[in-house]
């Protein structure tokens, strides 16, 4: 018997039991009793609090609502429910099997077994109207993971908990952009199910990730489950292909996320680019990759990837880490591998014997040799990036100014930026043939101490502050004649209450 079925047969029990011998009200209508307990299954949430219907959340009122499903396909590890009233032309059938048999066994083997909070063993796939509130060619929301369910219900609340392992995949928006994406549906849930298995992990370390970490890791989990490479993030990182995303990651940062939200699309990307450079550069077996990528997760030695400063503390356990080439330090770490990753991405490889590099602030810049380094982290060794080495990045604006964790691209028309006179800890400079270069600044709002909480600051990084209000993504992303609408994925939720952090854009 389900634990919501012995939950409600004794408070309905009780409640017909205390109606009818109520002494203060000897004289009732023979109907009261089944008004009363009517009342009281509409309360709980009738059909939701018994099963097999489903509780979803309403992401314009932040309210549940019941959701009368169908099964549509099982497997060993996976359930696959659609909304009744909802017209899908896709096969349902065929997702759920090739989710149990491909997506779960090689995101599990990467990240680790799911939580089984309602001790089915099974993780439930809801394919449905997500209640967005998207209009005709705007941004909506292609799936979500809502960790609430990892928590027991609450009837009086107006956010319910099914209590069990649950992904939320749109059936209708998401559905119509496989025309131009095949693997935009089963992407959406390997994405969706690296949240899933990530959470249970960041609530029992009392932990809750960087974002960027989080999201760039679902990004990478796709290709992980078979679905990448995600050809849509790299153009958008390096500014080609796509009118959204003109100007490519140029000034934009890595990991401070609260900053404009015209950059959100290219965070994406970045933090995308950014993981599976670092997947890729962790072992040379995919044995490797996985001991890594599960250690960020999971954590190894009391330390998960909740920070910049811990993710760098795993990746120099890895197995392909040499800190003769990148350093013994996180920040020195994190400088060397950012250096690395954003000369590579604009044709400046044959530059890195000379990367100036201020390790104080307020200190000169020095001068480092990474140009042996490059021989083990080319971004040539990784096949699913070298894209980017067809597609450099192509910056359009002259950047100014420099945020913590961005890279500002530089052609030789605008001529080399001077190195600020009040220099700042991990700024780098990589000039090329013809004063084409890069500007950077490899540095983490929150330090580089392992398992440190992230500390939003202002975008460049001088004050911290209180963080803004959560953006909409509807008002910044919208159609484009070749891409069409695009599809967002989720809301990160923290406990019971919602939080609308940036939610992902799939492709």
């Amino acid at each position: 018997m389900h634990l919501k079925q012995l939950v409600l047969f004794p408070l309905i029990f009780i409640t017909s039991f205390t109606f009818y011998c109520n002494p203060l009200n000897p004289k009732k209508e023979k109907n009261d009793d089944l008004v009363l307990l009517l009342g009281l299954y509409s309360l709980l949430g009738g059909s939701c609090f018994t099963g097999p219907d489903l509780w979803a959340r309403d992401l314009v009122s932040q309210n549940s609502v019941c959701v009368p499903v169908e099964l549509v396909g099982e497997g060993t590890n996976v359930v696959v429910y659609k909304e009744r009233s909802l017209s899908v032309n896709y096969d349902l059938a065929k997702f759920a099997k090739d989710f149990d048999t491909i997506t779960f066994p090689k995101l599990i083997a990467t990240f680790g077994t799911p939580s089984d909070v309602d001790g089915d063993g099974k993780v439930k796939i809801l394919v449905m109207d997500i209640k967005d509130g998207a209009t005709a060619n705007s941004a909506y929301v292609a799936g979500y993971y809502d960790p609430v369910n990892f928590f027991p219900d609450n009837f009086l609340s107006s956010i319910r908990s099914n209590y069990a392992e649950v992904l939320y995949l749109d059936g209708k928006e998401l559905i119509a952009a496989l025309s131009r994406d095949p693997n935009a549906f089963a992407s959406t849930a390997a994405h969706e199910f690296q949240h899933l298995l990530r959470f249970p992990r960041m609530r029992a370390a009392n932990q809750t990730d960087e974002l960027w970490i989080n999201e760039g890791t679902s990004e990478v989990a796709s290709d992980i489950a078979g679905y990448g490479p995600q050809t849509g993030r790299m153009d958008c990182y390096s500014g080609v292909n796509d009118s959204r995303c003109s100007d490519g990651i140029n000034g934009v940062s890595l990991i401070d996320w609260d900053n404009n939200s015209s950059n959100v699309l290219k965070q994406y990307s970045f933090a995308y680019v950014f993981m599976r450079y670092l997947y890729d550069s962790s072992g040379t077996t995919e044995a490797e990759r996985q001991t890594f990528y599960r250690n960020t997760v999971i954590g190894s030695g009391g330390i998960r990837a909740n920070s910049t400063g811990s993710l760098m503390s795993l990746f120099r356990t890895s197995a392909n880490f040499n800190s003769t080439l990148l350093g013994s330090q996180n920040s020195e770490v994190f400088f060397r591998i950012y250096a690395l990753l954003v000369t590579q991405s604009f044709g400046l490889t044959n530059s890195l014997s000379s990367v100036e590099y201020v390790n104080a602030d307020g200190a000169t810049a020095t001068t480092v040799d990474l140009s042996s380094a490059s021989g083990n982290y080319l971004l040539a060794n990784s096949t699913t990036l070298t894209r980017i080495i067809t597609n450099p990045v192509a910056p359009t604006v002259n950047r100014s100014s420099i945020k913590q964790g961005a890279a500002n691209f530089y052609t030789a028309t605008w001529g080399t930026p001077a190195m600020p006179g009040s220099t700042r800890k991990n700024y780098g400079r990589v000039t090329g043939a013809g004063n084409k270069g890069v500007f950077f600044w490899a540095d983490s709002p929150s330090g580089f101490n392992a398992s440190t909480k992230y500390l939003p600051t202002s975008e460049e990084g001088t004050n911290l502050s209180l963080p803004k209000k959560p953006r909409s993504l509807k008002s910044v992303i919208e159609e484009t004649p070749t891409s069409g609408p695009t599809p967002i994925c989720g809301i990160e939720f923290i406990n019971d209450s919602a939080r609308t952090f940036e939610s992902i854009p799939i492709k």
